[in-house]
């Protein structure tokens, strides 16, 4: 075993029950879709223009391209790799948030959404400007 990866594990006679807890925990976090490539990228150039709608605001949010890796073993079955959703991290002196979009719309982690044919004024309820 790697040294790196041994050295990261518990040691002592419960290392096994905390990796057994450890992987129960990570087996019932939902796991995002897989996007096509295609799909992936056309979600990215819509939160990047509301990157840029943002950043005419000045506020400088971080875009996240996800990438799922499954490493297969001879003897499991996995789900495939590939891209799932990216995400627009939004970080303004008031708040945080995380933007996603399936296409239509921006969806903001704090509940609202906004037409994603409308990226001023998504940018402006990230910035708490819109009124609302």
């Amino acid at each position: 075993m790697n040294n790196a990866i041994s050295n990261a594990r518990p040691v002592g006679k419960d290392s096994g029950a905390a990796d057994r807890v450890a992987d129960a925990v990570l087996a019932e976090l939902p796991r995002p879709p897989i996007l096509a490539r295609e799909e992936a990228s056309r979600r990215a150039a819509l939160l990047s223009d509301l990157q840029s709608a943002l950043a005419a605001q000045g506020v400088s949010p971080v875009l996240a391209r996800n990438h799922r890796l499954v490493l297969k073993g001879a003897s499991t079955r996995c789900a495939p790799s590939g891209p799932t959703d990216p995400q627009l991290h939004i970080f303004t002196p008031d708040c945080t948030d995380i933007a996603t979009t399936h296409g239509s719309a921006y969806h903001f982690a704090t509940g609202r959404a906004y037409p994603a044919d409308d990226p001023a004024r998504a940018a402006r309820y990230a910035t708490g400007r819109d009124g609302i």
